[in-house]
């Protein structure tokens, strides 16, 4: 491997927050200790912040029929768990990178993580269901930013033409997490309750700090005088805002009593707070979020890509648990085991679909998983009723392995085209609108599946239908890797 950024001394400064007046001997002796080694060694630390979502999934994942129980849930309100999670999440993530800029990745992801620890500890005790949300809720605002500056540190420090094989190693860590997650949490739901599956992502939050610590060279901050004055702050209130009013609007009955789309007064509020988000962004002097990287065509139809492809996996994620659940009676041990199976099968062939991406071009492991997608949910919607266990595990196993071949094509899309000193901004916003498909995903699942069950359908009827809806999602995806083109690699 080639120094960092092509031996570019200036935006290797950029990338590891030296401050101006370093000097010029200094910086180029603290870059050239950034070494092949030392650069696969940031890649395994950075694995470690990058598992506590997975994790916290996992446990929300194997313990949901058991939190629709304790608090009385239906499946439109279960659904806000996962957002109370997830708007704080995506909404940070580009927060994180532009703060990143000014106080240095090593120090955000250290604090984060601190954060994530104390949202489990307020979960782990919660008393009452608003309790719970406002614990998963300060999980999110602690995780948001390991992926972006992840995804950041690696594109800084490793050649275009090898982040694909970078990315996929460290994108693996996701997929192999859920994969021993659920088990673990079943292990421990057969032998104590919900609330000790949270000693999970207390572990993983303690492991990430000294992983950290020990893996990450602290080199130097670039510290900017005045920078929380001068931050974006109200872009990002009025982003959060528009968000949320977007997701009660979706799914208003648990927020407001109305049908889900019906509510006008937040359609409105929406619309307001986008309007005045997209003005604020447009005129303030130093916007969060740069919309003109939408005007990149790669990095546009990756964000897309991305957000479809998670759109399936949030509805899913909500869905098969309480399917199992349901039609199967599947808790405990048993849940933890089907639910490894998805992301057992996505571990395969996350760190292949990123190697296949840099040869061959990112088109294709897109094409592979999105039809995959398209292929598994039919599946669940033609399904007989009374089909055996293993059949359905089956299903899981083949959507894993298409979610997996495109995850790593996906980042390598996004950052393809970007140059190094927007890495930063572009992996907050690819990884924020991501998120935006989970959350769209995981409440339109919700609504749907309450609606058929209320215009009394069967479970399995309703079940079975929303899954089919979902298909268009993935139809959609393929229609958007068939317009990938992008320019072949040169070696550097």
């Amino acid at each position: 491997m080639s120094p960092p950024v092509g031996g570019d001394l200036q935006s290797a400064m950029i990338h590891f927050n030296f401050p101006p007046i370093l000097s010029r001997a200094r910086t180029r002796a603290y870059i050239q200790r950034i070494s092949g080694e030392t650069a696969w060694m940031i890649v395994v630390a950075l694995m470690f912040p990058s598992a506590l979502m997975p994790m916290a999934s996992s446990v929300v994942r194997v313990a949901s029929p058991l939190f629709r129980d304790a608090f009385h849930l239906s499946a439109e309100s279960l659904a806000w768990l996962s957002m109370s999670f997830t708007i704080p999440f995506m909404v940070l993530m580009p927060v994180y990178c532009s703060l990143s800029q000014m106080v240095g990745r090593r120090r955000l992801i250290l604090a984060g993580t601190a954060v994530f620890v104390a949202g489990v500890i307020i979960s782990m005790s919660a008393p009452r269901f608003a309790v719970l949300m406002l614990g998963q809720g300060i999980q999110g605002f602690g995780a948001a930013g390991m992926m972006p500056l992840g995804m950041a540190y690696i594109a800084a420090i490793f050649e275009r033409s090898e982040r694909g094989k970078a990315l996929g190693t460290w994108s693996s860590v996701g997929p192999t997490i859920a994969f021993i997650g659920p088990l673990l949490a079943g292990i421990i739901l057969a032998t104590w309750n919900w609330r000790a599956t949270f000693v999970l992502p207390l572990i993983m939050g303690v492991l990430a700090l000294v992983a950290v610590t020990k893996g990450i060279p602290p080199g130097y901050s670039n510290i900017q005088p005045h920078m929380w004055r001068r931050f974006d702050w109200p872009g990002v209130g009025l982003l959060a805002l528009a968000l949320t009013s977007f997701f009660a609007f979706l799914s208003s009955r648990p927020i407001t009593g109305a049908e889900p789309l019906t509510d006008w007064r937040l359609a409105v509020v929406m619309l307001l707070f986008l309007s005045l988000f997209v003005w604020r962004e447009r005129t303030a002097t130093n916007p969060f979020i740069d919309l003109d990287l939408y005007r990149q065509r790669l990095f546009r139809q990756a964000s897309f890509g991305a957000a479809l492809r998670m759109t399936t996996m949030g509805a899913t994620g909500l869905l098969i648990p309480l399917f199992l659940a349901d039609l199967y009676q599947v808790e405990g041990v048993a849940m933890g085991i089907m639910l490894m199976i998805n992301p057992a099968a996505m571990s395969l062939m996350v760190r292949y679909g990123g190697q296949i991406a840099d040869r061959w071009g990112s088109r294709w492991p897109l094409m592979v998983g999105f039809t995959a997608q398209m292929l598994v949910l039919a599946t669940l919607f033609l399904l007989p009723e009374g089909v055996p266990l293993w059949s359905v595990g089956c299903v899981l196993a083949a959507h894993g392995l298409g979610v997996g071949t495109m995850l790593a094509a996906l980042h390598r899309t996004a950052l393809l085209d970007i140059s190094e000193a927007q890495a930063n901004v572009a992996s907050g916003m690819y990884s924020f609108v991501r998120f935006v498909g989970v959350a769209i995903g995981t409440s339109v699942a919700g609504v749907l599946f309450t609606q058929f069950h209320a215009n009394g359908w069967t479970q399995v009827e309703s079940y079975k239908t929303t899954f089919l809806c979902f298909t268009l999602a993935a139809v959609t995806g393929l229609v958007l890797a068939l317009r990938i083109d992008e320019k072949p690699v040169s070696g550097n």
